[in-house]
């Protein structure tokens, strides 16, 4: 067996394992723009501030993982995808122009150790290369899946059917980190990877068939579940009840669930907000959160939430108060939504956010 085909057995290997559920497959180029089939610019089931099924499902090739430090990184690709940037409330759809020779390419970063995947919050740059040339370099978007949650993604054209390496460099850690994570290298990391690309390996990942879902369940309130990954955890946020401290509350608003707790820390008390995806309790970062408490018509707090990540909480939002009393009146102010691209499903959603207010 010769290197490209070992290289296809393995790769073949990593998208079942990663593919979970998925049946069927492409069987040529026709179906590398597999989003074409099911795109139009604004889709007629897409519902304003709120998350749809997404209409098909697909699959994902791992080229491989890198410990570097205290921290993981793993790399996967797919067929090329639309998704939507985002600006403030505003989002701009990114169409999929050239997918003959197109991947979609998606990192994670995750806490070795714990296995609790860390904010996107630092940002994550690659550099494409080929042989010792340097075809592109920019930073990735991060964003939000149905399949995946969390994680850095974009379209990368690769000119030919040949080898290219990948250098992948995550940023200085920026967000507060607790617990296990406290004492974490801060350390920007950097790790290479290879990918001997071939059209038909590619072909090979499994995208679910067209009638394998009904039509009328696309665009329902509703979303794809997370893909079965072995070598790699998902950014889902703990449940409620598995939350440090006391459950004040939760609420929803654009359809994202945010979730209160308090808790006793040397300081005080420490306000947890978490707000996450619906069905499949994606933490949602890249937010900008303030918070108010009234006391029997006197404010006791107001200020923001700051960003912070540990294996008890995950990625959330907090910050230390006197004091959390029954009786309190809690509100939430978003002054940005999640600044994270979308894939479909998601893009109408998390947008027009309101404050959300609660009694304690």
């Amino acid at each position: 067996m010769n290197r490209r085909d070992l290289l296809r057995a393995s790769g073949v290997a990593a998208a079942g394992a990663l593919s979970g559920c998925l049946v069927g497959g492409s069987s040529g180029d026709s179906d590398a723009d597999s989003d074409s089939q099911f795109d139009s610019p604004s889709p007629p089931w897409s519902r304003s501030n709120a998350v749809y099924h997404q209409a098909h499902r697909k699959g994902m090739a791992m080229i491989g993982t890198a410990q570097k430090g205290d921290r993981t990184i793993g790399l996967s690709y797919t067929y090329a995808k639309r998704f939507w940037t985002v600006t403030g409330n505003q989002t701009k759809r990114v169409a999929v122009e050239d997918s003959y020779n197109s991947i979609h390419l998606m990192a994670s970063v995750w806490d070795t150790e714990t296995g609790t995947v860390l904010p996107v919050d630092s940002g994550l740059q690659v550099t494409v290369k080929r042989d010792d040339e340097k075809l592109t370099q920019r930073a990735m978007w991060p964003m939000l899946s149905q399949q995946m949650g969390i994680h850095f993604g974009d379209n990368f054209l690769l000119p030919s059917q040949e080898e290219y390496s990948f250098v992948i460099d995550s940023g200085k850690p920026t967000v507060q980190r607790l617990g296990a994570l406290e004492d974490r290298s801060k350390d920007p990391i950097t790790a290479q990877f290879s990918l001997d690309f071939t059209r038909s390996t590619r072909n090979e990942i499994p995208i679910e068939p067209r009638g394998a879902q009904p039509l009328e369940s696309r665009g329902e309130p509703d979303a794809l579940p997370p893909m079965e990954m072995s070598m790699q955890p998902v950014a889902v946020a703990p449940p409620k009840d598995e939350l440090p401290g006391q459950l004040l509350g939760t609420g929803t608003n654009a359809d994202a669930v945010v979730v209160f707790t308090a808790s006793e820390n040397a300081d005080g008390t420490y306000l947890t907000v978490s707000p996450r995806t619906p069905y499949n309790q994606y933490f949602l970062p890249l937010m900008s959160l303030s918070a108010t408490i009234e006391r029997d018509g006197t404010t006791v707090f107001d200020g923001p939430l700051s960003t912070a990540v540990g294996p008890d909480r995950g990625y959330h939002y907090g910050a230390t108060v006197d004091s959390i009393m029954s009786g309190d009146d809690l509100t939430i102010v978003v002054d940005s939504p999640p600044q994270v691209a979308r894939h479909s499903g998601y893009e109408t959603a998390f947008l027009d956010m309101s404050d959300v207010s609660l009694t304690v």
